[in-house]
């Protein structure tokens, strides 16, 4: 017969790695841009630049995936429901 595992008991937890792993990985590049701003002083404005790109991404990850692609196939499925003899996509301006 198989032995099924048993559920983790709420007494032992495991320690937060992933959290320590990503301060310990901040921590270090902190460390890392400072001592490189002091050989080269522009190397501040270029993170601060990297983290408005990197933000800019996510928002826009953010606006267009999780909020306007529904809304885009909402509306799709609204016109090709007022038109139900032709296929998605395919329109009469189409035809030769």
């Amino acid at each position: 017969m198989t032995n099924l595992p048993q559920p983790a008991r709420q007494g032992r937890s495991h320690p937060p790695t992933v959290a320590l792993a990503l301060f310990v990985g901040t921590g270090l590049s902190a460390a890392f841009v400072g001592l490189a701003a002091v050989v080269i002083p522009g190397i501040l404005l270029m993170v601060v630049a990297g983290f408005g790109l990197l933000l800019f991404f996510v928002l826009q990850y953010f606006l267009w995936a999780k909020w306007l692609y529904p809304v885009v196939v909402r509306m799709e499925r609204e016109s090709t429901a007022d038109q139900p003899g032709q296929a998605p996509g395919f329109s009469s301006e189409d035809d030769p």
